[in-house]
């Protein structure tokens, strides 16, 4: 949101996003609206009597008094001044100012005329100072028509000219409009750091222009963090300024950060009386790029207070104010008021019109391509100015090389005088120096000693793990595997028996010795992925999972289990919700946890698997009605030592390995697992891992 002309700082706009341009004009400030006029009757009077060379100068003034009042008449002096004067360093700063009265009344493409035309007048190398107002002033200009990637090379261009320079002051305007850039990216680190660095350069500055600055920027850095009573208090030391200044487009763009304020606080009304005072000033100072800002504002007031008629008649007008200035970071704004107003008076045809209408715009400021040319920008940029660091450090080793050259012939002088003495203390230095050598080695015999202990302390717990393995290993064998074995040829023995088992009780038989098959499936599956891990170790291999896709096909391979107990499998995941992890072993993480809540919940309960993301972590949750877990078990579920083995609802067999794997494999892909449980009313086993920051936009 565009907050006036005179200034440097970004802004909030309600909605969270930053929505600011910043660059700087120095218009006529310091004067009140009587003497503007008493200056302007003064110079009519001398105007005709002035030589026709000298006129371009008084014109210029007449033009600069003029930008307070009337925009339209500080125009034609400016152009008035332009085809008179014959001074080229004053066509150039008459160009620049012209330029910048057509970027306030929202002729942006004749703005971006005129600063082009004067970079082009000038010679390569020459004026620097001027090359980079003229950088800084484009850089706003294609920022407000949704020029990206041209606003970020100018930005950088001005930087280059007045870091060399040194010129801290002017480093303001190119900071806030980095900031800016890379807030709409949603590159929040970057915009921070080159909001600080404004603030840094502000508050070092001591002339009224500047502290003015320094509250803005520092009410803004409170309005950004919520502290509204700091931010209003800035704010307000700003609006005093601006009226001791007479800049009405400073005093209009305070009352709309003061109206912003008001809107957090849900002071409604307090933030029309603010918007609709601003907007009075932007339309006697005819500056459309801050109508269109303040309407914008407004309507989102109106939308809060459900004044939608308003809300939208107030949209509408700053949409028809951008259309016409080619605004396109407002013009998005306003269909996507639009869009959302009209969806809430059930008018869903507007609504999908604007809502694409505003799809459209954003696409077209944030597609791959302006995104990847701008981080290319500062990718040389940034090189460039590494560059000359280098070129900066080679010549002040070159006269450093200069400066050791004659320390070295000095040196040679001191040497010849003091060889005697160096002779003499030779013997003693050789004698210290063995004595040292002699220590240092009997230190770094002891250091290896301690390393060589800590190795066999550290051999000795391996081999201590290794043994619980192996006895967990065989006692697995011994009694799960045995047990399951015997229970399947004890059924067989029986169904082969004609003479004990009925026909009618063949068919359960048959039931039982299925499970039974299957359950010491899943033991040797389980027990063998176990024991490679704790042998030699399985390390995943990361790529990118569709968690709606794995939970799907393991349901399906699961769901006949499912049917057999009545049970409802209900995949809730989100099918845009990605993870870059080992395929093998999230397969297995999660065909364990619904395969265990199959086993623990009672016939017609549900199993659910839900997906969401969260401050960058996307969580995967298996729940189920089952019978629960006890407190004591819980504390004990992941633990190799004590993990406990139970009976599921239909007397399935588990072996506690599934679980260990499951921490085992999810903690290899870098994530955590939990339980929550309550017995007779079923448990949740949670996964937590992080992604990536571009993931988080599926949420």
């Amino acid at each position: 949101m565009v907050r006036g002309l005179n200034w440097c700082r970004p802004t909030q706009h309600p909605n969270n996003l930053i929505k600011g341009i910043s660059f700087c004009i120095c218009f006529v400030l310091a004067v009140s609206t009587f003497a503007q006029r008493k200056q302007i009757d003064s110079l009519l009077l001398v105007l005709p009597q002035t030589e026709a060379n000298k006129q371009g100068a008084i014109y210029f003034q007449l033009s600069q008094l003029y930008a307070t009042l009337n925009s339209n008449t500080a125009i034609e002096y400016a152009q008035q001044a332009l085809s008179k004067s014959v001074d080229p360093e004053e066509k150039k700063q008459i160009q620049l100012f012209l330029g910048s009265l057509y970027f306030r009344m929202g002729n942006v493409s004749k703005a971006i005329t005129h600063y082009q035309d004067i970079k082009a007048s000038m010679p390569d190398g020459k004026d620097e100072r001027m090359l980079a107002q003229i950088h800084t002033a484009l850089g706003s200009a294609y920022f407000i028509t949704g020029n990206l990637t041209e606003a970020l090379n100018n930005y950088l261009a001005a930087l280059r000219i007045y870091e060399i320079r040194g010129e801290n002051t002017n480093l303001v305007s190119v900071y806030n409009g980095l900031a800016n850039i890379y807030s709409k990216q949603n590159n929040f680190t970057k915009a921070l750091e080159y909001n600080l660095k404004a603030i840094a350069y502000y508050e070092a500055s001591s002339d009224k222009f500047r502290s003015l600055m320094a509250y803005d920027q520092v009410g803004n850095m409170y309005l950004k963090q919520g502290n509204y009573q700091k931010a209003q208090q800035y704010f307000n030391r700003s609006l005093s300024l601006y009226k001791e200044l007479n800049n009405n487009a400073g005093i209009a763009s305070t009352r709309i950060q003061l109206g912003d304020i008001y809107f957090k606080t849900k002071s409604f009304d307090k933030a029309i009386i603010e918007y609709r005072t601003s907007l009075q000033i932007t339309k006697s100072l005819q500056m459309l790029p801050l109508q269109a800002s303040v309407l914008n504002a407004m309507a989102l007031v109106y939308e809060q207070q459900r004044l939608y008629e308003m809300a939208i008649e107030a949209a509408k007008a700053a949409s028809g104010i951008a259309e016409k200035a080619n605004l396109k970071i407002e013009l998005e704004q306003s269909y996507e008021t639009l869009a959302r107003l009209y969806k809430l008076t059930s008018n869903l045809e507007k609504a999908t019109t604007f809502n694409t209408l505003s799809k459209e715009i954003k696409d077209s400021l944030y597609n791959d391509s302006t995104l990847k040319q701008l981080a290319d920008l500062q990718l040389r940029y940034e090189g460039e100015k590494k560059q000359q660091q280098i070129e900066i450090q080679k010549k002040e080793q070159q006269v450093l090389a200069v400066e050791l050259l004659r320390e070295r012939q000095v040196r040679k002088a001191i040497i010849a005088a003091l060889v005697a003495v160096i002779l003499g203390l030779i013997l003693f230095v050789v004698l210290f120096t063995q004595n040292r050598r002699i220590a240092k080695n009997l230190s770094k015999q002891k250091l290896e000693l301690e390393n060589t202990n800590q190795a066999i302390v550290k051999q000795k717990e391996e081999l201590k793990q290794l043994n619980n393995v192996k006895d967990r290993f065989f006692s697995i064998i011994s009694h799960d595997l045995r047990n399951n074995l015997t229970t399947m040829k004890l059924y067989f023995d029986l169904v082969g028996n004609k003479d004990y088992v009925p026909d009618e009780d063949s068919s359960v038989f048959t039931q039982q010795i299925s499970t039974s098959v299957e359950n010491t499936i899943d033991l040797l599956e389980n027990l063998l992925v176990w024991a490679q891990t704790q042998i030699k170790g399985i390390e995943p291999h990361p790529m990118e999972l569709n968690i709606y896709e794995i939970t799907a096909n393991i349901m399906a391979l699961l769901g006949g289990n499912a049917h057999q107990k009545g049970l409802i499998l209900r995949n809730e995941t989100q099918p845009n919700h990605t993870l870059n992890a080992d395929a093998d072993m999230i397969n297995l993480v999660i065909r364990n946890l619904i395969s265990n809540a199959i086993k623990f919940t009672n016939d017609g309960g549900t199993i659910s698997v839900r997906s969401t993301i969260d401050n960058a972590q996307l969580k995967i949750e298996v729940a189920d009605t089952g019978v629960g877990i006890s407190e004591g078990a819980v504390q004990n579920l992941f633990t190799k030592s004590a993990n406990p083995t139970t009976l599921g609802t239909a007397n399935e067999k588990g072996t506690g390995l599934g679980l260990i794997l499951c921490k085992e494999f999810v903690e290899k892909n870098g994530g955590s697992i939990s339980v929550s449980s309550q017995q007779q009313v079923g448990s949740v086993f949670t996964l937590v891992f992080p992604i990536k920051t571009n993931e988080s936009s599926y949420s």
